[in-house]
């Protein structure tokens, strides 16, 4: 019995209500955990317990869900990339713009982090565990994908699926989120007693798959088997990045010395993040059209 995409009765509707139910209750989990748990000198808990466990749990459970609800969704045999959208376009150029952002800010700090020249024999080495490669690739792949946005983001103006057309530039966010997971596991610490890591690093982790998926269904490769991760690892990724991004910039207004740890701080593209998403699902389930359809309209073509 197939079970991918089958179920006429789960709306992607469903999947969006749960995400802003648990984005408001795992927000203030979070900020509650801030406020009480966690030293930011070190990024460290000072003391955990049911709560922790129970963030942890409900935050699993939310993802899963949503990715479930997505694969088994029929909302899922729908695709809105070809659609003419002034809203996604407004909101991909603006994402454009914050990634270009990310990009010269990892560019600065690849600088910082080289620090003083050194020997042939340990450079690689040294600048790999420093962190200034991966970001310095991230700062190059941070600027390729916001030319990528532009293009789709005009894509979305035109209504004409454009972006379908620049197949090697729809994969470069999947590097620019590939190299801030290899800057994040280059760091000389827990990635389990830091919480600001491990949520970071299953942002980016979804945020990979996500792009994955984009990239695929937007030049029309294996896009009728990749078009229900566009919801099932976009809004677990946009989840993620809401409670890390909206309690960081709370406590940033409140008090950044006292609550936010220097080596996570508050990144304006992450809070970009489930906006852009989150309208890109809303696309989906008000007008997508057939994939299938169009694949084989592309085919006799």
């Amino acid at each position: 019995m197939k079970i991918k995409e089958s179920n006429s009765k789960v709306r992607y509707s469903q999947p969006l209500a749960l995400f802003a139910g648990s984005a408001l209750l795992l927000t203030v989990m979070r900020l509650v955990q801030i406020k009480t748990s966690i030293d930011a000198s070190t990024g460290f808990y000072t003391k955990s317990g049911f709560p922790v466990v129970l963030f942890y749990v409900l935050l699993f459970v939310s993802c899963f869900l949503l990715a479930v609800a997505s694969f088994v969704s029929a909302d899922s045999k729908t695709v809105a990339l070809n659609k003419k959208s002034p809203g996604m376009f407004a909101v991909t150029l603006a994402y454009a713009f914050f990634v270009f952002f990310n990009g010269a800010s990892s560019f600065i700090k690849s600088i910082a982090a080289a620090g003083e020249p050194q020997t042939a024999s340990t450079a690689f080495k040294g600048l790999m565990i420093s962190g200034a490669i991966p970001l310095l690739l991230q700062s190059v792949f941070a600027v390729l994908s916001g030319i990528f946005f532009i293009e789709l983001s005009l894509s979305f103006k035109k209504g004409d699926g454009s972006a379908s057309g620049h197949r090697m530039a729809a994969l470069m966010p999947v590097g620019w989120t590939s190299c801030r997971l290899l800057h994040l596991f280059v760091s000389k610490i827990s990635f389990l007693r830091v919480s600001d890591l491990f949520l970071e690093l299953s942002m980016c982790a979804f945020m990979v798959l996500f792009f994955m998926a984009l990239a695929q269904v937007s030049s029309n490769v294996y896009s009728t088997e990749s078009r229900w991760r566009l919801a099932g690892f976009g809004l677990p990724a946009a989840l993620v990045a809401t409670v890390i991004s909206v309690s960081r910039l709370i406590f940033t207004i409140v008090s950044k010395e006292t609550y936010i740890n220097d080596n996570h701080p508050f990144y304006i593209v992450d809070l970009a993040f489930p906006v852009f998403a989150v309208m890109l699902v809303v696309l989906l389930m008000k007008n997508g059209g057939s994939v299938c359809e169009k694949e084989e309209n592309n085919i006799v073509s």
